[in-house]
């Protein structure tokens, strides 16, 4: 009779079952497969990594909703839309605001005051033919912010036939005279 383990290919009795140094065996050649020492020549570029864009703490992000195709950031409502205005709302920092639109927009001017942040004469790059004049106020005791879009482009000037129909379109006669002197202001 046998006395070698059960699962013993050689007939020993001091034979390690077979399995068991397969199992062994493997996990040695893994091991000493998978040990590299890296001395940092296949690492890649920094400029091939990809670059993480992180927010500062409290910035804004792009919203899904557009005032005239100035984007409006994330949180920001509609609250009315007519013709040449918009007025939105948010539970934002007007500040915060103020500053995520400084990004948005070009040219103009920029006035900060106590009570409002005012864009004056401003495009967005989306649609640089489009003059927007946007303010920023405070609601909420400080907490949330009013934003009011206005279309403020000039209509594109109407050609007139001749000097008589610009004189005419003023109110005048060719010599310079009221047309309708009983409609003065």
């Amino acid at each position: 009779m046998n006395s070698a383990p059960r699962g013993c290919l050689c007939r020993a009795a001091y034979c390690v079952p077979t399995i068991r140094l397969a199992a062994v065996l493997a996990a040695c050649v893994m091991a000493t497969a998978c040990h590299r020492h890296d001395d940092g020549r296949n690492a890649p570029s920094p400029s091939a990594s990809a670059t993480v864009d992180r927010l500062a703490p409290g910035e804004l992000v792009d919203g899904p909703l557009r005032a005239f195709d100035l984007k409006l950031p994330e949180g920001m409502q509609i609250r009315e839309a007519f013709g040449t205005v918009v007025y939105a709302w948010g539970p934002v920092d007007p500040m915060r605001l103020a500053n995520y639109l400084r990004a948005q927009v070009k040219g103009g001017s920029i006035s900060v005051g106590a009570a409002a942040t005012v864009f004056d004469q401003v495009t967005v790059p989306a649609d640089a033919k489009r003059i927007l004049r946007l303010r920023v106020d405070a609601a909420g005791q400080g907490r949330s912010a009013h934003l009011e879009v206005r279309d403020v482009t000039p209509p594109p000037p109407q050609p007139a036939a001749d000097d008589a129909e610009r004189w005419k379109r003023a109110g005048l006669t060719p010599d310079g005279k009221l047309i309708d002197p009983a409609h003065l202001h």
